[in-house]
């Protein structure tokens, strides 16, 4: 890195300049950006037969993998680009899984799940559905700024054998740009699916900038899920750097999707209240990647921002 960018950098943020990363990885990281806008929207039934292939070309990876389950995660890296797929099968019905993104405030209650998700707010019609994302710090306490990014939402295709929705937004901050998450899914049989994540996002200068210091600093010890290699002792080496960041927080939103639609019966407080417990058990099934808070912090975190958005403060 150019010292007397890193110089500008520290003068511009103070001697606390690590916090506004931090609050940045959040953002960049925290969100599963997928597919840029070179990835063009393929037919929906050429993309139900590419869904159906990819099934059946992972059967070996779905069925023998660290993950304990039937799933499958890559993530590519580029000069200015990451990138990456979450392939899973899952024990919810097709109808019952999708159902959360046919609506901007169910996709809303979702993504909050997301311990660097501090709110959201839905907006628009059936028709012309839109939703604010508030990303920042895990710790409201904790010095960073709070971004606000407002992505469409479509259902692209929704019949009995295939769905297919996205989010898109064109720009985030500190030079990130084409943000755009896709969501697949189709029946395998029974009451079982068969779910995709497809997602990227495209950065410029000063979050290239952010990630490098970031990662040369408190996220240098924080890792991923793909292996890399092995120590000499023969332990597994896993993914570090922007890949490693990228793969624990999509594996955070494919948690919370499990977590969210694993919960169905209550009040609207006790479904928040049992799914963010369930999301938290999950993660910690993988606290090597996961681990951030524990059990009791998480919950008052979120509490408080259900308080602040039920008084108005979002």
């Amino acid at each position: 890195m150019n010292p007397n960018i890193g110089h500008a950098w520290r003068h511009r943020c103070g001697t606390r300049y690590l916090c506004p990363i931090k609050t940045f990885l959040a953002v960049a990281l925290a969100l599963p950006w997928l597919c840029m806008s070179a990835c063009a929207l393929e037919p929906p039934a050429s993309a139900a037969a590419a869904l159906q292939a990819r099934h059946i070309e992972l059967q070996a990876q779905l069925r023998t993998n660290t993950f304990g389950e039937s799933l499958y995660l890559s993530s590519r890296e580029g000069s200015n680009r990451l990138e990456g797929d979450v392939y899973a099968e899952v024990t919810h019905p097709v109808a019952e899984i999708t159902a959360t993104f046919r609506s901007a405030n169910r996709v809303c209650e979702l993504l909050f799940l997301h311990l660097n998700v501090r709110g959201c707010q839905p907006a628009g019609t059936s028709d012309n559905a839109a939703l604010t994302l508030s990303v920042g710090p895990k710790r409201a306490l904790a010095a960073g700024k709070i971004y606000h990014i407002t992505y469409a939402l479509r259902v692209e295709a929704a019949d009995a054998a295939y769905f297919r929705a996205t989010l898109s937004a064109a720009q985030g901050p500190l030079s990130t740009r084409d943000y755009r998450i896709v969501f697949e899914a189709m029946p395998i049989g029974g009451s079982r699916s068969f779910v995709h994540f497809s997602y990227a996002y495209g950065y410029g200068t000063m979050a290239k900038i952010a990630m490098r210091m970031y990662l040369a600093t408190a996220g240098r010890s924080k890792i991923g899920f793909t292996v890399t290699g092995q120590s000499p002792d023969g332990r597994p080496l896993y993914v570090g750097g922007e890949r490693g960041s990228l793969e624990r927080n999509v594996m955070r939103y494919y948690l919370a999707l499990l977590a969210y639609s694993s919960v169905n019966t209550g009040s609207p407080q006790e479904k928040m209240e049992k799914r963010m417990r369930k999301w938290f058990a999950l993660t910690e099934r993988y606290p090597a990647q996961l681990h951030e808070l524990d059990l009791d912090e998480y919950l008052q975190e979120k509490q408080a921002d259900l308080a602040r958005a039920a008084a108005g403060h979002q």
